[in-house]
């Protein structure tokens, strides 16, 4: 994406992760193995603040910014913010093979063929992910055949990412880039982790992060990004079922909703299995468990059922991309991460329903990451929600690593 530089001191720039729910902030400094978190902290979003990924009152969330640094102790100049949702569209493309400067000159006219938004109102970046081989045509000399290039392409709305730079900058924060939610989670769970990294040359992955408006899921591999996908159902539907249930209050609901535990599920569905019960009280489950937690349970799977079924789709989508049985299209696991990802057993009930290992994705899970001044029980709390924080706190200092290694 669009990335504005300037002067600034590393060790004074922060990751900040702008949710419509929660604001996550992370430092890290770079040391001479791996890397060191130097503070972590949250605060919630102010209501209606954020609005599908665009920030609709900057004064507002920066104000929340400045008091969320300034209560923590955050020393900081600059940040990395990022960007996600359905308006946020994540594309490799195959392109007639040209230099980078070339392309950049010609990415406007190509973006316009991929997407249906105006990319006039949009920025517009692009990696070159290298050379494709084609099969000559029929009839077609192998020197005259057209050579080809893989592309990344991504195309945001203007308002998203300007709301974004103008929040900062009344923060008294300066801008150093805006990126893709997913790039700094994949970077910060597999990227920097040279284990995660050793382990997804084996099978593709999916990243599910569930976040209060929606789910962004992608599917990932040593290779890359081969499908993003955004699903309207997360936390804040899960809350909204709660509140329906109960009849109760926001901000009950939300504590609400985090008390169920999705492990009873299946704990019936093994009782009622060795029992041989008829599919018609299979149907009714209520057993040991009753009241408001019962109720709950029954409304929440509902949703979590469908998002596991858009999952499921999408799963079945890539694989029909490769031939059968083809190792590259066999996704051998799924990692979530996110606020509602912390459901009491969603991850093993996701897992019966998927047929797949579901963990919690956690960017401190690293032999090279040092984590040592910050209390377990902060840690506890802030690692399913922490992902693309850190990940945009490494972005500067990761690179530059990257560039001297090559």
């Amino acid at each position: 994406m669009a990335r504005w530089k300037g002067v600034f001191n590393k060790q004074g720039i922060i990751g900040l992760d702008l949710g419509s729910y929660t604001i996550k902030a992370a430092q890290v400094e770079p040391t001479r193995t791996g890397w060191r978190l130097v503070q972590v902290a949250q605060c919630p979003t102010p209501p209606d603040a954020i609005r599908d990924g665009v920030i609709v009152q900057p004064e507002e969330v920066a104000e929340a910014i400045r008091r969320l640094l300034r209560d923590n102790a955050f020393r900081a100049s600059a940040a990395v913010t990022a960007i996600a949702g359905a308006p946020v569209i994540v594309r490799q493309v195959t392109l007639p093979k040209m230099t980078e400067a070339m392309l950049r000159k010609t990415i406007r006219y190509e973006a316009s063929k991929y997407v249906s938004t105006s990319v006039e109102d949009s920025y517009i970046g692009f990696e070159i992910l290298g050379d494709v081989e084609r099969a000559p045509a029929e009839n077609e000399q192998p020197e005259s055949a057209e050579k080809q290039m893989q592309v990344l392409l991504v195309v945001a709305p203007r308002e998203m990412v300007d709301a974004q730079i103008r929040t900062l900058e009344l923060a008294g924060l300066e801008a150093l880039a805006i990126e893709v939610e997913a790039f700094s989670l994949f970077r910060a769970l597999f990227e920097i982790n040279r284990v995660a990294m050793e382990k997804l040359q084996e099978r593709p992955v999916a990243l599910v992060d569930i976040g209060a408006s929606c789910t962004n899921l992608y599917i990932v591999s040593n290779e890359g990004f081969f499908l993003t996908r955004n699903i309207p159902i997360a936390g804040d539907a899960f809350t909204q079922t709660v509140q329906a249930t109960l009849h109760c209050s926001w901000s009950e609901g939300e504590k609400f909703k985090h008390t169920v535990d999705f492990r009873q599920l299946l704990k019936r569905r093994s009782t009622r299995s060795r029992a041989s019960v008829s599919a018609e009280d299979s149907e009714g489950g209520s057993e040991s468990a009753s009241g408001q937690d019962e109720a709950v349970l029954r409304a929440l799977q509902g949703h979590v059922d469908e998002l596991l079924r858009e999952i499921r789709r999408s799963l079945h989508y890539y694989q029909s991309q490769f031939p059968e049985g083809s190792p590259q299209g066999q996704v051998g696991s799924l990692i979530i991460t996110g606020g509602s990802s912390r459901l009491g057993g969603f991850a093993e009930y996701a897992s019966a329903r998927l047929g797949l290992e579901v963990e919690p994705g956690d960017p401190f899970n690293n032999p090279d990451f040092d984590t040592a001044h910050i209390s377990a029980e902060a840690l506890q709390m802030f690692t399913p929600v922490l992902g693309i924080a850190v990940g945009l706190a490494v972005r500067e200092a990761f690179a530059e690593r990257q560039r001297h290694a090559a």
